[in-house]
């Protein structure tokens, strides 16, 4: 209806809105009545909704809402609304990456209350059945490839997970509880000084807020399990424990930006009623808050990257679709020095690309196209072999230090000399074309040849379109 561009921006502010009104409402929830201050509640509010979220659904900015929904639910408060975002969560959002640890922590309120209150919630513990069957329902595909008697194999079954020394497990603590996790970005580096603060003087005064206390240890404890999940001495039983229960199980950390926003909205209200010019602190930590997001946020740190349409490129992929002129689903390409999605995206079939899951054999027989490439480079065959995500076309010229991402964003790589594939296999997989950004050397790779190059205006990109002899 909209386009993958326009649908991009439309879902993105849908995301921001859902995050604005979850944490409102679940700030108004968490705090007493009497406590309320309108500039605390929209201004914390603003500043969860303005993260970087990194799914592109409600994993991370729904929290707050179906949070809320639950605690009105717990409160036996009979509102249809409250329901509707419990049945509605599972089909936007992603049960491995957080709706697995958000069961978790309903399932501890419900344990608290049965052991606090000495009755059994039936209301509650049926929103929590209803959540996870249609987290079942909605990820279907995944519990069906566990419950099936298929030979269905995953790359993700020659994963090789961290096993660190004590010093850079207790690394991994710290980082992630100072800086928050790079995939939920909560930007909390400087506001955890009042959260810490108020924590503290809980202590000193011996005046404790259980529900700010419970937050703030659980933050510390997932915290601790994420950095030392990944020690060495505790490898075994991290391997054989997800032999049995496949599921990263350290991403409590989806749930940290939600946590660590509730604790700033409840720290403020306690600046703002306790301390002497409380109300003018609490405001100039949220507008120091906001400068720090906004200096973060996307359209000025992505700035120089860019823009959809240029990295997409759709103008210049349909002159190259017509040069070929053939039908699209006869033939298979590979990319090089550009990330696969792109020839994805304007509609050609494509041997790379980046999975979650595929079929270990097929990562076996993509890595015979590559395996000279890899030996090349110790850093690719450790990428490739180790994990195996990105299945790409992966050249060792083109390496450079850095991330990989930032590799595959260079529009005029240098030219590569010798290209080690293994054409044959290629060939046999369906292989044809190659779309590369950097120019091959065809006299030291003679099993290519060169068919034209391809410009645009509006692309970022210059393509070199390659033919498998």
């Amino acid at each position: 209806m909209f386009g993958l561009s326009y649908g991009y921006i439309i879902n993105k502010l849908i995301m921001s809105l859902i995050a604005f009104i979850g944490m409102y409402y679940l700030l108004r929830k968490i705090i007493s009545p009497q406590n309320y201050f309108p500039y605390i509640l929209v201004g914390v509010s603003l500043l969860f909704a303005l993260l970087p979220f990194y799914s592109y659904n409600l994993s991370v900015c729904g929290l707050p809402l179906v949070l809320y929904a639950f605690l009105n639910i717990r409160d036996r408060k009979k509102y249809p609304v409250s329901w509707l975002i419990i049945i509605l969560l599972p089909f936007y959002s992603s049960l491995v990456l957080s709706g697995i640890f958000l069961i978790v922590i309903l399932v501890l309120i419900l344990g608290y209350d049965i052991y606090k209150y000495k009755t059994f919630n039936t209301l509650f513990f049926l929103g929590i059945g209803v959540l996870g069957l249609l987290y079942v329902i909605s990820h279907y595909p995944l519990f069906y490839s566990f419950i099936s008697d298929s030979a269905f194999i995953s790359n993700r079954t020659e994963m090789v997970h961290l096993e660190l020394g004590l010093s850079d497990s207790y690394d991994l603590v710290v980082d992630v509880f100072k800086s928050g996790h790079f995939h939920t970005e909560s930007l909390h580096k400087y506001i955890i000084y009042p959260i810490a603060l108020v924590f503290i003087l809980q202590f000193v005064s011996k005046k404790f807020d259980k529900k700010y206390t419970a937050i703030f240890i659980f933050i510390l404890l997932t915290s601790l399990f994420y950095g030392f999940i990944n020690w060495e001495v505790l490898g075994p039983i991290k391997k054989n424990t997800m032999a049995i229960v496949p599921l990263q199980l350290d991403r409590f950390y989806f749930l940290h930006p939600m946590f660590w926003y509730l604790l700033l909205g409840i720290s403020l209200t306690v600046i703002s009623t306790k301390w002497r010019f409380g109300k003018f602190i609490a405001i100039g930590i949220i507008l120091f808050q906001l400068g720090y997001i906004l200096n973060k946020h996307e359209l000025r740190t992505q700035k120089d990257k860019p823009s959809y349409h240029q990295f997409f490129a759709p103008e210049l992929f349909k002159e190259i679709k017509q040069f070929i002129d053939r039908p699209i689903d006869s033939y298979r390409v590979i990319s090089v020095g550009i990330h696969p999605s792109i020839s994805q995206y304007n509609g050609f079939y494509s041997l790379d690309g980046y999975f979650a899951t595929y079929p270990l054999e097929y990562k076996h027989q993509f890595r015979e196209v590559i395996s000279k490439e890899l030996d090349k480079s110790p850093k690719l065959k450790n990428y490739f072999d180790n994990w195996g995500g990105r299945c790409y076309a992966f050249v060792a010229e083109l390496d450079q230090d850095g991330e990989i991402a930032d590799v595959y964003l260079k529009p005029n790589p240098p030219k590569i000399n010798n290209l080690d594939f293994d054409f044959k296999v290629l060939k046999q997989m369906g292989g044809e074309y190659i779309f590369s950004s950097a120019e091959i050397d065809t006299l030291n790779n003679q099993s290519i040849h060169l068919l034209r190059t391809f410009e645009h205006p509006d692309s970022y990109w210059k393509i070199y379109l390659y033919k498998v002899n």
